[in-house]
C-alpha cells in the first residue's frame, strides 16, 4: 500500500488551494478528484478582490470585470459604479483548470476519476479497491463529503439554489441583485454576467421555506422581468452551511466540506480558498494560529445575523428590504457595504 503525508479529497478551489500551498513543503501529498474534470459544479462564478488576493488569476480566467453593481427592492433601486472593477466573474471549470495546471511540475501526485468509498483510522479505499495509506487526511469534497460523513458529521442547514445559464450574443458587465421577501423570504434573484452567458438564479433554505414554492416564485420572476430562457436547463444545487469546525484529530475539512458556504449569500468561493489554504498551513506547523479562518467565521456570522434579523421581521421584511436598499442610496452606506463584500 502506497503512503502519502497528507491526502487530499476533492479537486474544488479548497483542496487545489491546500495542495497548492502543501506544494511548497516537503510532504508527500496525494490529491483525489472523483470527476475527469475539476470544478464541475453549478455556481454563479462570482469572485472579489479579496478572492483575486488569495489566488491572482490571469485575465484569460475572468470572464467580466464588473465595476457596476445594481441592488433592486420591489420599489426601489441602488446603484454602485466604480472606477476600477471590484467584482468579477469565472467559469468554475475554467477555474479548477488553472488552479490545477499550478501544481503542474510539483511533488504533488494528482489522481482524477478516483473516488473515495471507504475511509479508515490510516487509510483511504477507492472504487476500483486501490488503497492508499495516510498520516494526515483533507476532506474538501464538497456537500455530499464522504470525509464529513465518516467523521459523522450530518448536514443539518442548507441552502438549495435554482439556476439557468442563458446565452447571449452580448453580454452587458452588471451583477444584479434582486430583493423580493414575498418571493424569495429572506434570500435573493441574481443576474452574473459571464464572457457569452449570463447566470440567473436563486437560492432559499428549505427548512425556512418551501423551495418548491420558491422555484415556482422564481418562474414567475423571470417571466415578469421579461428574461427568456431559451433552451436552457433549470439546474439545481445544494449549498451547505452547516459548520462544525476544521480539525478533528488528524483529519481536516475544507470549503463546502466543513459547511462554510454563506447561509444568506451562498459564497463559496472565498470561503473554499481561504480554508483550504489555512488547512495547509496547519498541518505543516502545528502552531499556526489561522487568523484568516477567523476572519471567514467572522463574515459569516456576520452574514448570519443579517439573515436573522430579516427573518425575525417576519410580515414586515419586505419593509425592511425597502429601508435596506433606500440606504445604500447614501454614499457612506452604500461604501460601507462594498468594502464589506469586496
Amino acid at each position: 500500500m502506497e503512503q502519502y503525508d497528507v491526502i487530499i479529497v476533492g479537486g474544488g478551489p479548497a483542496g487545489l488551494q491546500c495542495a497548492g500551498i502543501l506544494s511548497r513543503s516537503d510532504l508527500r501529498v496525494l490529491l483525489l478528484e472523483k470527476n475527469e474534470q475539476f470544478g464541475d459544479k453549478l455556481c454563479a462564478g462570482g469572485l472579489t478582490i479579496r478572492d483575486l488576493e488569495l489566488l491572482p488569476l490571469p485575465d484569460h480566467v475572468i470572464q467580466q470585470s464588473v465595476s457596476h453593481a445594481v441592488i433592486r427592492s420591489r420599489r426601489r433601486s441602488a446603484s454602485t459604479i466604480t472606477p476600477v472593477p471590484y467584482l468579477f466573474t469565472v467559469d468554475r471549470k475554467e477555474l479548477g483548470a488553472y488552479q490545477r495546471g499550478l501544481l503542474d511540475g510539483t511533488s504533488v501526485t494528482v489522481m482524477t476519476r478516483s473516488q473515495v468509498t471507504e475511509i479508515d483510522s490510516d487509510r483511504i479505499t477507492l472504487r476500483n479497491g486501490q488503497t492508499y495509506g495516510y498520516r494526515t487526511l483533507v476532506g474538501a469534497d464538497g456537500y455530499a463529503s464522504v470525509v464529513r460523513r465518516h467523521l459523522g458529521l450530518s448536514v443539518r442547514r442548507r441552502l438549495i439554489g435554482f439556476q439557468y445559464t442563458i446565452p447571449l450574443a452580448a453580454v452587458d458587465p452588471v451583477v444584479e441583485i434582486y430583493l423580493e421577501a414575498r418571493r424569495f423570504h429572506v434570500w435573493y434573484a441574481w443576474i452574473f454576467p459571464h464572457r457569452d452567458t449570463v447566470a440567473v438564479g436563486c437560492c432559499c433554505d428549505p427548512d425556512v421555506v418551501d423551495h418548491i414554492r420558491v422555484k415556482e416564485q422564481f418562474h414567475d420572476w423571470l417571466r415578469e422581468k421579461g428574461i427568456g430562457t431559451g433552451d436552457a436547463k433549470l439546474e439545481s444545487h445544494p449549498m451547505s452551511y452547516d459548520y462544525r469546525g476544521v480539525r478533528f484529530g488528524n483529519i481536516f475539512l475544507a470549503g463546502e466540506a466543513a459547511g462554510l458556504t454563506s447561509g444568506l449569500t451562498g459564497e463559496g468561493i472565498y470561503q473554499s480558498l481561504a480554508s483550504g489554504q489555512e488547512v495547509a498551513h496547519m498541518i505543516m506547523d502545528p502552531d499556526y494560529s489561522p487568523e484568516l479562518l477567523g476572519r471567514v467565521l467572522k463574515y459569516n456570522r456576520m452574514l448570519e445575523r443579517i439573515k436573522r434579523s430579516f427573518l425575525l421581521a417576519g410580515p414586515f421584511r419586505g419593509f425592511m428590504q425597502e429601508l435596506f436598499v433606500c440606504s445604500l442610496n447614501l454614499k457612506p452606506v452604500r461604501m460601507r457595504v462594498k468594502d464589506t463584500f469586496s
